[in-house]
């Protein structure tokens, strides 16, 4: 989703019209003379357990070579920067890595000064400490770092920082880390092309952002137990790219590698890997998981945890030379290993968040999951992900696959995801298995596809939605019921005894919230239809319910307001009535709007021969009641800024009434968020 930095000082309500509906969200803005801010990422969904260490007597440097860095280094503290003039940016090429001394540094380039390794060099070494140490990087720009060639893990990886002891806190904030690499990405376990924490206690991501870097794995950062929280952060273009046969760790996490968050000769640590409000988007691996890939221990009361962040159009995309091997996962690939007795442990959390455009070469196009305890997925959109193998070879789970786990899913809703050979959006191995119990409750399945589209088999578990019947918590839409193939239903109900219906989505969109959602039409079934508790909020952070129960998937629909009263016209001797036309949604499109849209059309006396006219021109009509339309509007119809009538026309009612009175739809070159300002009562 675009996003836009505020430029007010203090704290702004940011006022999005969308659709007539005006939805709030709190953000946290910026003078724009804070010079600070420059390389954050410009989130703020989620509350962050860090904010920028305010300075306490810091060293100033103004030597700005890495001689003049690591004198003060050798002191510790907080460090900042008076390099070049006033406010300019200012870079710092350095030719050997910078050196932490002490047990507790800040380093605060105040948002001007950037670090370059130039291609030849790590930027930072924290190196061994007994007991751990404690650094800050904050308002900084880490570039073109690159970890040494070398045979073993801590040596060859992190390639703009390299961190480890027990105890350690490793603490990034509003700080980009761009084109890191490692010199040797295809050693084994490799990993981090920017940063390599291993056996610390914690790293700690907030408002950063990682682009373009790349490792064997995780190429934006890898590590090997240690507890870690991602807040607020990008990750945009990273790549592990390790394609090399052999060995266990090789090409795995796009942007993330973790590798446990503790283990015996660390396990003192934050014990969790959670990201929260974060954005992936167009990150790659070789074997699995495009944006994070994770192996943690069960028993330990670990868990992983993704809310409310975006993951779109990252790739699992399998070994080059052996087509078959490898990709799964193409955004999120997660394991745990140990299966030491945690059958009941909840491990496992995704909710209130997007999956869009994700591929895996052979299983879960989106995520490939397999734990041995609990785990819930709710409040979540997958929609257009896919696996990419040829026809008839293993190509599972278009948007999920879950090898094992006790998981439900619920309040979720999978869209337009396709598969090779099974299961278009979910694939669930072990129908019979007590530890792989798969349960939907309150979802949507809509339009997910299969190859056999094109090139059929008589398979027994090729599903379209799933590849077999999962656990029915009730409440559960299918669309469409019959495999287009076959013109049957033979193995493809998603539950027992599933709900058929169009559910009448409209398109992917910003519909306020954190992430782009698949809004409810007006007349969707699956609106009041859910059954059992519901959540608080849906995927945007709407209340639930909003009207007699909560709505099934991942949107909870909000009525608009009444449209204001149309005067009704002067009685004429004329009968019957024609059309009645009383609002059209959505009322509000952006010039350039790539996709084709959809108008709901609200109103009176149509009839199935209604259609509905975008300034006299008609458009593809679909009649659903006497009271509502569907028409399709063309992406071609909003190129440019305009006012434009919408009418009802209806050749079958009398001379005089066949049109409809018209309402506008603006057509705006941009939607503009308008900040308020923060105001102290007595000010």
């Amino acid at each position: 989703m675009p996003y836009t930095r505020a430029h007010w000082f203090g704290i702004g309500w940011a006022l999005m019209l969308l659709g007539g509906i005006v939805y709030t969200t709190l953000v946290t803005a910026q003078s724009p003379t804070d010079p600070t801010t420059q390389f954050a990422s410009g989130l703020s969904t989620c509350p962050a357990p860090l904010t920028p260490v305010p300075l306490v007597n810091p060293t100033t440097v103004t030597n700005c070579t890495r001689a003049g860095i690591q004198a003060a280094l050798d002191q510790g503290g907080h460090i900042r920067f008076a390099c070049g003039t006033g406010n300019e940016p200012f870079t710092i090429p350095l030719d050997a890595p910078l050196q932490v001394r002490a047990g507790t540094t800040v380093l605060d380039g105040g948002g001007l000064i950037t670090l370059d390794g130039q291609g030849q060099t790590r930027i930072i070494q924290n190196p061994f400490v007994q007991g751990g140490n404690h650094l800050t990087i904050q308002n900084m720009r880490l570039i073109n770092g690159k970890a040494p060639a070398g045979s073993r893990v801590e040596e060859n990886s992190g390639g703009a920082i390299i961190s480890g002891s027990p105890g350690t806190r490793l603490h990034i904030i509003n700080s980009t880390f761009a084109n890191n690499r490692t010199a040797s990405p295809t050693a084994e376990d490799n990993q981090g092309g920017a940063i390599f924490a291993n056996n610390s206690y914690e790293l700690i991501i907030v408002n950063s952002v990682f682009e373009n870097n790349v490792a064997g794995n995780g190429g934006a950062f890898g590590v090997i137990a240690v507890g870690v929280q991602v807040f607020n952060s990008r990750f945009v273009g990273n790549q592990a790219i390790d394609d090399t046969a052999g060995g266990i760790v090789r090409g795995y996490g796009g942007a993330i590698h973790i590798d446990g968050v503790w283990n015996n000769f660390n396990p003192d640590t934050l014990n969790e890997y959670t990201i929260c409000g974060s954005v992936f988007e167009g990150n790659t691996a070789v074997r699995g998981g495009g944006a994070s890939s994770s192996v943690i221990s069960d028993n330990r009361n670990t868990r992983a945890t993704f809310e409310r962040s975006t993951f779109r159009n990252n790739h699992a995309r399998g070994r080059s030379s052996q087509p078959n091997e490898g990709g799964q996962g193409g955004a999120i690939y997660h394991i745990e290993d140990d299966h030491a007795g945690g059958d009941n442990e909840f491990n496992l959390l995704i909710s209130d968040s997007l999956f869009t455009g994700n591929t895996a070469l052979r299983q879960g196009g989106a995520a490939w999951l397999y734990i041995l305890g609990n785990g819930v997925v709710q409040n979540s959109t997958f929609e257009n992900n896919r696996t990419s193998a040829p026809f008839n070879t293993v190509g599972q789970g278009g948007a999920v696959a879950i090898t094992l786990g006790k998981i439900e899913l619920a309040y979720t809703t999978f869209a337009n995801n396709h598969a090779a050979y099974q299961g278009g959006a979910l694939h669930g191995g072990g129908g019979n298995d007590a530890r792989r119990v798969i349960t939907l409750r309150n979802t949507i399945f809509v339009n997910n596809t299969l190859n056999e589209q094109d090139q059929p088999s008589e398979t027994r578990w090729q599903g379209y939605h799933t590849n077999r019947p999962m656990n029915d918590g009730g409440g559960n839409l299918q669309y469409p019921r019959m495999k287009p193939t076959y013109n049957n239903d033979v193995n493809n109900k998603i539950t027992a005894n599933p709900i058929y219906a169009d559910p009448l989505l409209l398109p992917l969109a910003d519909n306020g919230g954190a992430t782009q959602t698949r809004a409810l039409s007006p007349g969707s079934p699956a609106r009041d239809a859910a059954v059992g508790a519901c959540p608080p909020t849906d995927q945007r952070g709407i209340a639930r319910p909003q009207g007699a129960a909560c709505d099934l998937g991942a949107y909870e629909y909000a009525e608009l307001p009444p449209p204001t009263a149309t005067p009704e016209p002067t009685a004429t001797p004329v009968p019957p009535q024609g059309p009645v036309l009383r609002s059209v949604q959505p009322s509000l499109f952006v010039a350039g709007t790539a996709a084709t849209q959809t108008l709901v059309v609200h109103g009176a006396n149509f009839t199935t021969q209604s259609v509905v006219h975008w300034n006299g021109q008609p458009l593809d009509t679909t009649f659903v009641s006497a009271s509502e339309l569907r028409a399709t509007l063309p992406a071609a119809r909003l190129t440019t800024a305009a006012q434009v009538a919408v009418t009802v026309f209806d050749p079958s009612a009398a001379a005089g009434a066949q049109t409809s009175a018209q309402q506008v739809v603006s057509i705006v070159s941009e939607i503009k968020r308008v900040y308020l300002p923060f105001v102290r009562r007595g000010s």
